[in-house]
């Protein structure tokens, strides 16, 4: 597996490469709950699924500080989605991810700006349940790696 700014390097792209969503954010520091919340404009009508459920866990840690609350955060919301888009056969029946993240700003009432870690975190929580081995375009990882990129933009390490 790889480490630190190779991880990001392969799934981020340049920093040329900032998702529409992440752009209306550039000029100011981007928290993680932000980038959620632009995973949701980028990819918001699809089905949460289990890779959806790692990568929202892993913001929501980082974001309030440590352990998540089991039946109170938005981990606890998409938790349960999953679990009901598991048994429903129609994509159009299914509980979405911008539902899900809906929530955050009730759900979580701690946040701080995206770093380094924070984005190679959530790309190996979506890449460790993901069956195809990939990050979602648009998706959680994607946008939490955007976010990172504006706030460090112009980085003095090269992505």
């Amino acid at each position: 597996m790889m480490f630190g700014f190779d991880l990001l390097k392969q799934y981020a792209g340049t920093t040329e490469q900032i998702s529409t969503a992440a752009e209306a954010l550039v000029g100011r520091s981007t928290t993680l709950t932000e980038a959620l919340k632009a995973a949701a404009i980028n990819v918001g009508r699809k089905p949460v699924e289990t890779t959806d459920l790692a990568a929202i866990k892993e913001v929501e840690a980082r974001a309030i500080g440590g352990d998540i609350e089991s039946d109170g955060g938005v981990t606890a919301v998409a938790s349960k989605a999953v679990a009901r888009n598991q048994k429903i056969g129609e994509d159009n029946e299914k509980t979405n991810l911008g539902d899900v993240i809906a929530e955050i700003d009730v759900k979580v009432t701690r946040d701080r700006e995206v770093t380094s870690e924070d984005a190679e975190a959530v790309i190996r929580a979506e890449l460790n349940h993901s069956p195809f081995n990939n990050i979602i375009p648009g998706g959680v990882a994607e946008s939490v790696t955007a976010a990172y990129k504006l706030n460090c933009n112009p980085c003095n390490v090269s992505l």
